[in-house]
C-alpha cells in the first residue's frame, strides 16, 4: 500500500519544481522531503523525479503516475471531510441537558474550528448511558454513574440543590429548614432510582424512609409547576429554578446541616482517540467549569 505522505511529497516536488520549495510548502525539512520521495520510488520500483541542481521534473513514469497521485490525495481529503461532516452527538440527563449544557455547547461551536452544530439528545440517566454504549451518542453528561467497562468517566461539576416551595407556603419566609421538617411534607419527585432519590438516600439515610413521595412527575418542569400550584414541595438543582426564584414564583430553601450537591459526570467511550471531537468537547466542558 502506498504511503499518502510520500505521495503528497511527490506532488509538492512536481508542483513547486524543486525540493526546497516543496519542503517550505509542506512545513518539513528538505532532507525529509527527499527521503519521502525516495521511499515512494522504492515502493514503486521506478524513478519518479529527475533531480537537478535548481529544479526537479517528473520522469516519464512520474508523469504517468501524476494523475493517480492527485486522485489519491483528493480521495483522502474527501474521506476525511465525510467523516467529520457528521455533528457531535451529545446525550444528557434532562437537568444538565436543559439547564446547564446549552451555553457550553454554544461556546464549543464558536471556539472549535472543526466543530459542526452539536446534536443534543435529552433523556433519563439510564437512557443516556444506554445510548452511549450503543454508539448513538459520542459523549454523555449524567447525574450519576455506576462503574462499567468500556467507558471513561470524568467528574465534571458539583451543583447545589435546593428545596423549593410555593410563595404562599408556610416556609416561604425562611431561608432553611431541618431534614426532620422536610420529610413531614408531601414531596414531589425524589423517588428511589432517580438522581435526587440516590442523593437523598445518601444524605438523609434513615430519614428518607419517612418521606412522603406523593407524585412522580417525570420532569423538573412538571415538578416546578406542581410546587408553584401548592401540590407539595421538592428538591431540585438550584440552576433549574434560578429564573423562578428571581421572579418570585418559587422560593428556594436549604437543608440545615446537609450538604446537598449533585455531582455531574462526563462520559466518553474509553477507546475514543485523543483527537476525537468528543475528547475536545469534554476538554471544553472541563476548562469552562474550572
Amino acid at each position: 500500500m502506498l504511503n499518502l505522505t510520500h505521495v503528497q511529497a511527490f506532488l509538492a516536488i512536481v508542483d513547486s519544481g524543486g525540493f526546497h520549495e516543496a519542503a517550505r510548502r509542506l512545513g518539513a525539512s528538505q532532507p525529509t522531503v527527499s527521503q519521502q520521495l525516495r521511499k515512494l520510488e522504492e515502493s514503486l520500483g521506478v524513478t519518479l523525479v529527475h533531480r537537478a541542481h535548481r529544479n526537479a521534473s517528473p520522469t516519464a513514469r512520474g508523469a504517468a503516475f501524476l494523475p493517480f497521485a492527485r486522485r489519491l490525495i483528493e480521495g483522502a481529503e474527501r474521506s476525511i471531510q465525510a467523516v467529520h461532516r457528521h455533528p457531535l452527538a451529545v446525550g444528557a440527563a434532562s437537568n444538565p441537558g436543559i439547564y446547564l449544557l446549552p451555553p457550553y455547547i454554544r461556546r464549543f461551536e464558536q471556539e472549535d474550528p472543526k466543530a459542526l452544530p452539536v446534536r443534543l439528545r435529552i433523556g433519563t440517566n439510564p437512557e443516556t448511558i444506554a445510548r452511549l454504549e450503543s454508539g448513538e451518542i459520542d459523549v454523555a453528561v449524567t447525574e450519576w454513574w455506576e462503574p462499567r467497562s468500556g467507558c471513561e468517566v470524568v467528574p465534571w461539576r458539583r451543583d447545589p440543590m435546593v428545596v423549593i416551595v410555593a410563595p404562599d407556603h408556610r416556609w416561604s419566609r425562611r431561608r432553611s429548614i431541618s431534614a426532620e421538617e422536610f420529610v413531614t411534607e408531601p414531596v414531589l419527585g425524589g423517588e428511589p432510582g432517580t438522581g435526587t432519590g440516590r442523593l437523598l438516600r445518601s444524605e438523609l439515610r434513615s430519614l428518607v424512609d419517612r418521606m412522603n413521595v406523593t407524585q412522580q412527575l417525570g420532569s423538573t418542569e412538571a415538578v416546578k409547576r406542581a410546587v408553584a400550584a401548592g401540590l407539595g414541595i421538592s428538591i431540585v438543582l438550584a440552576s433549574a429554578v434560578r429564573d423562578e426564584v428571581a421572579s418570585g414564583s418559587l422560593v428556594a430553601l436549604t437543608l440545615e446541616g446537609v450538604s446537598m450537591e449533585r455531582q455531574l459526570f462526563v462520559i466518553t467511550p474509553a477507546d475514543a482517540p485523543p483527537t476525537a471531537m468528543s475528547r475536545r468537547f469534554t476538554a471544553t466542558l472541563m476548562q469552562l467549569a474550572s
